[in-house]
């Protein structure tokens, strides 16, 4: 009886030290988590995380032009609705816009496919080559100015501004970066934004060219330099310098 008590007195002073050894661990892990809190990342209004820029990395410079005045801007029709808009072109004072763009002389002109930004950018860049850039299609709802066409049929209506002088046509590039099923738009709600974060990693660590211009519209601008309250002016370039974290900052004057 006596041997009986015993082994049950072990049994329970082990479960009571082996209690008393996990409440420890467990205060001291509390007690460790509460003096080193986890630094939480710095985040942009967009939700995008900032990241430090390299002081000793190189830098681009950046113009970002939205499109001429387009038929959509002026129309007495409802815009979000009328069928006639769908991939507008420029009016004839958005032609007269985008053909007294300033001499930039830029390494690379790449463009979004909808008629409007593609038609500024061959008026504003007479004599250089584009190249079109999906991402920078227009942001926003899906009205018919914002839906896009066939690319051939955009390059037909605007061939005569394809040419250059003695009559040599010029090169402008739709299918290098052209996504699977275009023109339907598949990609998500969600991304819409995402994807010109893209274009500006993109055109820092995968491109060689140092000096750029990029013809796209109202809300690709606001987001690419992440501000809701910048207002970009038809056929204006707005000077940019690109870091290599992504960052894309309006140049000051």
């Amino acid at each position: 009886c006596l041997w009986w008590a015993s082994a049950v007195a072990c049994l329970v002073m082990t479960q009571i030290t082996s209690d008393m050894i996990l409440r420890t661990a467990s205060t001291e892990s509390s007690s460790s988590s509460l003096s080193t809190p986890t630094k939480k990342q710095r985040r942009r209004v967009d939700g995008s995380p900032i990241i430090p820029r390299d002081p000793n990395a190189s830098t681009k410079t950046v113009w970002l032009i939205r499109h001429g005045q387009s038929k959509g801007q002026v129309t007495k029709h409802n815009r979000r609705t009328d069928p006639n808009l769908r991939d507008c072109g420029l009016t004839a004072l958005g032609i007269e816009q985008a053909q007294h763009i300033p001499e930039l002389g830029p390494d690379l002109v790449i463009s979004s496919p909808l008629t409007r930004a593609l038609h500024t950018a061959l008026l504003g860049f007479p004599h250089d080559d584009i190249l079109l850039h999906y991402d920078l299609r227009e942001i926003g709802s899906r009205v018919p100015e914002n839906t896009p066409r066939d690319t051939e049929a955009v390059l037909d209506d605007l061939r005569e501004s394809i040419v250059i002088q003695d009559d040599k046509p010029r090169t402008v590039d739709t299918e290098s970066l052209k996504p699977d099923q275009w023109p339907r738009d598949v990609s998500p709600n969600v991304v819409k934004r995402e994807r010109t974060k893209r274009v500006l990693r993109w055109l820092y660590y995968d491109r060689t060219e140092t000096k750029i211009a990029i013809v796209c519209h109202f809300n690709v601008i606001r987001s690419l330099l992440s501000s809701s309250s910048v207002r970009p002016v038809n056929a204006q370039p707005i000077p940019c310098t690109l870091y290599s974290n992504g960052d894309l900052e309006v140049v000051a004057e």
